[in-house]
């Protein structure tokens, strides 16, 4: 199959790409960083330009697209929220405009976020009947995409599914989320290049993650046998607080005893949902999915990731 990929650099992106090389799938990378090391062409395509989409989906004749490419901090897109909408939204529409012209008959998955959901009720499980509500311009940004997506796919007839992605963590993550910013402290009090102290936000919210490689897992089912104009959860089905998940990778370190936990004003959001995760029965039911990595096991692969990048460092 003719597969491109948008964001194939980014975190979810590399490990959606070595699952789809291994089933010998044809992958054209979109990502502004073309360093990547994976054995598939990367392109450096604008997505915010429509004439550079417009060239690149009449190149390639696409099968398939998963458009992961996304400014996807929330911390961030309060700061920057035009560019965050920029990015998000823009980019969005040009790649489905130039589906609509030059490829119709592809497959395309738009990765979107549980963040839409907002605050659910009395910590209830989400489906996808739930309505959305963002509240961050993050989310705000990955709804209108949402609403793109589907309503082009109902309008067109183009082949268009949507993910609403809960958490993600696994090795190879940005230390910009809480898991990995965890985990990289950690590695680093080891190595002995940072005080014996972690600076933490609001522990006392619960999230559903689940690990990247099950992420990249439901990605290919869903746009393999996923029914068109339709959202999917990509979750776990499991909710745990955050204070937790520290104390697991604390656990997980040598240096466990010695680690002080201190709380830092600037890691907490402007808003913050004090409880959120999904229903996947839909994706399971639809799919057959189901996830194979347990938390423990991802959150010590992100660990031992940390090790060996801060250890990397330390060489230079």
């Amino acid at each position: 199959m003719n597969i491109i990929i948008t964001g194939a650099a980014g975190f979810v992106g590399r490990h959606l790409a070595r699952l789809l090389l291994s089933r010998n799938h044809s992958i054209v990378g979109i990502d502004i960083n073309q360093d990547h090391g994976l054995g598939f062409p990367i392109q450096g395509v604008d997505l915010t330009k429509q004439q550079q989409v417009d060239q690149l989906i009449k190149q390639v004749k696409p099968e398939g697209i998963f458009h992961l490419a996304a400014q996807a901090s929330v911390s961030y897109s309060w700061q920057n929220p035009v560019d965050t909408f920029r990015t998000n939204v823009f980019g969005g529409i040009n790649l489905l405009d130039s589906v609509k012209k030059f490829s119709p008959g592809a497959r395309v998955l738009m990765v979107c976020t549980a963040e839409e959901y907002g605050q659910p009720p009395c910590h209830q499980a989400i489906d996808e009947q739930f309505p959305l509500n963002p509240q961050n311009p993050y989310a705000i940004s990955k709804a209108a995409l949402d609403f793109f997506a589907l309503t082009y796919s109902q309008a067109y007839q183009l082949q268009v599914l949507v993910t609403r992605s809960f958490n993600h963590i696994g090795p190879g993550q940005s230390d910009r989320f809480v898991c990995s910013d965890f985990a990289r402290q950690i590695a680093c009090i080891e190595q002995g290049c940072a005080d014996p102290v972690i600076k933490v936000g609001n522990l006392e919210a619960y999230r559903d993650f689940l690990d990247v490689r099950d992420v990249a897992a439901a990605y290919s089912v869903i746009l393999a046998q996923g029914r068109q104009g339709e959202p999917y959860n990509v979750c776990s089905g499991q909710k745990i607080k955050i204070a937790e998940i520290l104390n697991i990778l604390i656990g997980l370190s040598s240096a466990r005893q010695d680690i002080k936990v201190e709380i830092d004003p600037n890691k907490f959001r402007p808003i913050d949902i004090p409880s959120i995760y999904g229903d996947n029965r839909k994706l399971k039911q639809d799919t057959g999915w189901q996830p194979q990595y347990d938390l423990i096991t991802s959150l010590s692969d992100t660990l031992n990731w940390w090790r060996e990048k801060v250890n990397q460092e330390n060489r230079r």
